[in-house]
């Protein structure tokens, strides 16, 4: 029974759902919320990007493509991030649900998105 159960066995990588390759059709409304939260915080803190980037434990580059809305942040982004702009994670996060209504509009806009 043991050689009938390894036959079976795959050891090579584990397969992502067809859907997981594909972004959300809610990321570009959730990108460009977390970028005018963290944009406005920045600026209401007098804060450059690179300031930012060495409180939060990122890079430059990637403070700079999440305001450009270039990237969707992932929950420990969202964590870093906030801390590094002295504002609670909750109320970040509650922030950004709060003013995904603005930008409702960008929902689907992705080509690539996934259609749930």
């Amino acid at each position: 029974m043991a050689d009938d159960q390894d036959s079976h066995r795959d050891d090579g990588p584990l397969e992502r759902a067809s859907t997981a390759k594909k972004p959300h059709r809610m990321d570009s409304v959730v990108r460009a919320a977390f970028a005018s939260v963290i944009r406005e915080r920045r600026q209401e803190l007098n804060l450059s990007q690179k300031e930012v980037a060495e409180r939060s434990g990122y890079s430059e580059e990637y403070i700079g493509k999440l305001e450009r809305r270039e990237h969707t942040p992932s929950l420990t982004a969202t964590i870093m991030v906030s801390a590094g702009l002295e504002k609670d994670p909750t109320d970040a996060f509650n922030d950004v649900r709060a003013r995904m209504l603005l930008f409702k509009w960008l929902e689907g806009k992705d080509s690539e998105a996934a259609d749930y």
